[in-house]
């Protein structure tokens, strides 16, 4: 289901955050708080087969008294708003849970299936200082953060569209573990599990 889910999927956003729901084991909120500087997949580290993403960070909306509380040990960044006035305020903020923080490395075929010009990132275009660069993996295409509602609410137009069932967003990284338990064939020239892993 997931690979037809993939295949009839025609929204760059949800398309990334599937892949990396299945193929890291992420929460929502570490998917679209995912950074490019944490994303290692240099020609040298493909070759190398030791590509990976860091996962140490996750995006949520927050009230500005929520913040307060919180406090600067546990929020990392305070993004932009686009509207000042505005009582809340999207923030990138340690994980849920310490185990969240983990380094997910992942095999070849997986990079060239997922970050094959995918990204917004890579067709902004000519939209100069309208474009808004927060280093986020999944983004709005003017380069903005991407709310879960987006997400969802484009996964809920594919369901509709791929005439699949219904199911939310969240399993997906469940998914993900249960798939990886199971033995599969590895690709050819590479030895262990199809996918990947957390260190």
């Amino acid at each position: 289901m997931i690979r037809t889910a993939l295949d009839q999927c025609t929204d760059n956003k949800l398309y990334l955050a599937m892949n990396l729901s299945f193929a890291c084991s992420s929460r929502m909120g570490e998917i679209l708080g995912q950074a490019w500087s944490n994303v290692h997949i240099s020609d040298e580290e493909i070759a190398a087969d030791n590509a990976y993403v860091y996962i140490d960070k996750e995006l949520t909306r927050a009230s500005k008294r929520a913040i307060e509380m919180l406090g600067q040990k546990d929020i990392y960044h305070v993004l932009t708003p686009l509207f000042p006035d505005t009582s809340t305020r999207i923030i990138l903020k340690k994980p849920k849970t310490d185990s969240s923080i983990a380094r997910c490395g992942f095999l070849r075929p997986w990079l060239t299936f997922c970050y094959n010009g995918k990204s917004p990132r890579m067709n902004f275009g000519g939209l100069g200082d309208v474009y808004q660069d927060d280093d986020l993996v999944v983004a709005l295409s003017n380069g903005r953060p991407c709310e879960d509602r987006i997400i969802l609410k484009e996964l809920e137009k594919l369901w509709e569209n791929a005439g699949l069932p219904r199911v939310v967003f969240h399993p997906l990284h469940h998914s993900s573990t249960t798939y990886k338990l199971k033995p599969t064939t590895a690709p050819e020239g590479h030895s262990g599990r199809y996918g990947t892993h957390r260190e």
